[in-house]
């Protein structure tokens, strides 16, 4: 349980998380995370109470604002727009450990079980709400932030058009500098096309969940039309 130990003592050094006494989130918390491994552990789950107790967890690990909802970064903002803002590190982690402690205490068969309960909820809320997990504020993490914001701001200025440009001369090049800026364009590069490759890639999902459902309709009709739209669906998708 070396993990969970490790959360503990995370949550012994902080008095308040969210603004909150630990205690109220302590028990809070174990409640979600209890309630989620035994709902984890049905054979049949229900994907709406889930839903509910991921909501209820979102409460707790983004910052709220004065009417108690969640906040959010501002749509041109360079990293991460629109996205929920987190709440510190030190005191996520504090949630992630009572969290994990009490899936454990639900029935999870190991502590790395339990921690994928934990995993799977924030994926769930990092997908359909849009939740962003704080980062470590290391030594590294500050420093390597600190680039980012420099780079976003040196490269304002280009369009991506221009970008590419530099970057085709930059290879053209070929010495070391111009090698290392190649790098520092393709990274502005990939930030700037982030935001539209992750909604795609939702577009996706809804187009595959959509078959997905159409597909068992069809399967669950059985008749001869069906099939032979399913098989055409098939074809299609080969």
């Amino acid at each position: 349980m070396q993990k969970t130990e490790i959360n503990s003592a995370v949550a012994e050094t902080l008095l308040f998380i969210g603004g909150r006494a630990v205690e109220e989130v302590e028990a809070s918390i174990k409640e979600i995370g209890f309630a989620s491994q035994k709902e984890t552990a049905k054979i049949s789950k229900s994907v709406d109470e889930l839903s509910r107790l991921n909501a209820n967890l979102l409460a707790w690990i983004a910052q709220l604002d004065a009417d108690g909802k969640v906040m959010r970064y501002a749509d041109d903002h360079e990293l991460t727009p629109k996205k929920i803002i987190p709440i510190p590190y030190d005191e996520f982690m504090a949630i992630r450990g009572f969290y994990v402690g009490a899936a454990y205490d639900a029935g999870a068969v190991s502590i790395e079980a339990a921690e994928k309960v934990w995993e799977s909820a924030i994926k769930e809320l990092a997908s359909e709400a849009g939740y962003t997990r704080p980062k470590a504020e290391s030594k590294d993490a500050v420093r390597m932030a600190k680039k980012r914001e420099e780079l976003v701001v040196k490269y304002a200025e280009d369009s991506n058009d221009d970008l590419r440009a530099k970057k085709k001369a930059h290879l053209e090049a070929g010495d070391n500098k111009s090698v290392a800026l190649v790098k520092e364009i393709n990274n502005e590069l990939a930030r700037r096309e982030k935001p539209e490759v992750e909604e795609a890639q939702k577009a996706r999902v809804v187009v595959r969940d959509k078959i997905i459902a159409r597909a068992r309709e069809l399967c669950k009709a059985g008749t001869a039309d069906a099939d032979e739209k399913l098989i055409s669906a098939l074809l299609a998708l080969g």
